[in-house]
Formats: C-alpha cells, sequence, structure tokens
C-alpha cells in the first residue's frame, strides 16, 4: 500500500463505506414499539427490532473501523497490523479495506488466543 494510486483507491473504498453507513443510520423507524392485540404480531414485531438493533451493533462496529482506518492512512499507519505490527497484505486490504490485523492474527483473535492485542486464557 505504498504508491499514491493503491491509496487513493483505499481511501475512496473507505469513503464509499462510511457514506453507506452513515446512510444507514438515517431511518431509524423498524425501531418503533408498535402495539398489537395479536400475541404472534407482538414477537414478530420484538424480533425484528431485535435483529435491527443487532444489525445497528455491527455497522456501529464497521463505521468505527472504517473511521480508524482513514485515520491510520492520514498518519501513515494504515495497513499495518495492530497485533504483530506486521504489513497487512493487500489482497486483505483489497477485501476489507478497514481491517485492523493481518490474517493470521485474526485467526488468533477468532481462536480466543488474542483480544485486542491483548492475550488472554479461557482459563478461570
Amino acid at each position: 500500500m505504498k504508491g499514491p494510486t493503491e491509496i487513493r483507491n483505499q481511501r475512496a473504498a473507505l469513503e464509499q463505506k462510511l457514506a453507506e453507513l452513515t446512510a444507514g443510520f438515517q431511518d431509524r423507524s423498524g425501531l418503533a414499539i408498535e402495539n398489537s392485540a395479536d400475541i404472534l404480531d407482538t414477537i414478530r414485531m420484538a424480533t425484528d427490532r431485535d435483529v435491527l438493533v443487532q444489525s445497528m451493533n455491527i455497522n456501529a462496529q464497521v463505521l468505527s473501523d472504517v473511521r480508524e482506518a482513514l485515520t491510520r492512512l492520514d498518519n501513515g499507519e494504515y495497513g499495518v497490523c495492530e497485533d504483530c505490527d506486521e504489513a497487512i497484505s493487500p489482497r486483505r486490504l483489497q477485501a476489507i479495506p478497514w481491517a485492523r490485523v493481518c490474517v493470521k492474527c485474526q485467526e488468533a483473535r477468532d481462536r480466543g488466543h488474542i483480544n485486542d492485542g491483548e492475550e488472554f486464557s479461557l482459563a478461570a
């Protein structure tokens, strides 16, 4: 990710994702609580609302990651793994421009060995 063209492309991808996510938070009509005499409708509406809240939470995290990636790009730190300080592969950054860690460290996080740069144990 050293060339100006690659940096411009990554910035454009990040800014596009930022706009997409920001626009997604504009419509909150699905969060409205409605009453229904039918218990099944009430359950369905509550489930739909829960799914929407989960989706918004995930999108909020991605939005935060995109903003952080833009900051790292501005600071010249973009494309460097938070955990091992190695370069994140260009292929991974193409797929997930807001990636914070390399594939190897992401796999370790997914297995529960590393959490935001800190090791932890599943034992009590």
